[in-house]
Formats: structure tokens, C-alpha cells, sequence
């Protein structure tokens, strides 16, 4: 892990959804920072040393596009995974190699995965 603890601040609109993946990150190595709202997001990004923002691409109040896009303008090196009910992968490729796409619904080891391979 590069920080302990790995930070992943997760955005998600769906209260269940959102307490559920908090739940299943939880990790002794990681603090799960989860949010409601692209406000919230901005937020904790500002407040906070985030090693890894997990994002829905629709958000109450924008787009978790917007809210990625303005997390790697601060940091360039951030690994973003956004999480959506559509393919998204060509909009990851669009914010450079530490953009990730993963669509719902979302196999758990392949997330555990991948969480893993960004937390090196």
C-alpha cells in the first residue's frame, strides 16, 4: 500500500448501494470515505489526502466526470475508477491511464482487484 491508510473516497448517489461497497472496501489498510454528491466529493478532495476516487458518472448535482476531471487537475497521478450501468470505458481512456472503468452491475473480486493493484 503506498499510504496507510489508503484513502478511497467513494461517490455514489444510492444510500444502500454507497453503505454497501463502503462496507465491503473496509479493509485494516484503508479508510472508505463515502459521499452522497459531487459537493461532497469536492469536499473531501479538498479536506483530505485521497488515494483513490471511485465515482458513478451520474450524480444528484452533476457528473462524476466533472468531479474526476477536477481531482486529477489537482492531482494528475489520482486513480479514478468510475462506476456506472453503462460502458464506459472510452470516457476512462479519455482522462489518461489512471482512469479505470467498471460497470454495474460490479463483480467484486474484479474490483478487490483492481483496488489492489492501484493501492501498490
Amino acid at each position: 500500500m503506498t499510504s496507510n491508510p489508503f484513502v478511497i473516497l467513494y461517490v455514489e448517489d444510492n444510500d444502500y448501494i454507497r453503505e454497501s461497497f463502503a462496507e465491503l472496501l473496509d479493509a485494516p489498510e484503508r479508510r472508505i470515505v463515502p459521499v452522497a454528491d459531487g459537493a461532497g466529493a469536492r469536499e473531501a478532495l479538498r479536506e483530505q489526502n485521497v488515494n483513490l476516487l471511485m465515482t458513478d458518472i451520474n450524480l444528484p448535482d452533476g457528473s462524476g466526470l466533472d468531479v474526476a476531471r477536477e481531482a486529477l487537475r489537482q492531482n494528475p497521478q489520482l486513480p479514478v475508477i468510475f462506476c456506472s450501468g453503462h460502458d464506459v470505458s472510452d470516457v476512462a481512456r479519455s482522462l489518461g491511464p489512471t482512469a479505470h472503468a467498471l460497470k454495474k452491475p460490479i463483480d467484486l473480486d474484479e474490483l478487490e482487484a483492481l483496488v489492489e493493484k492501484l493501492a501498490r
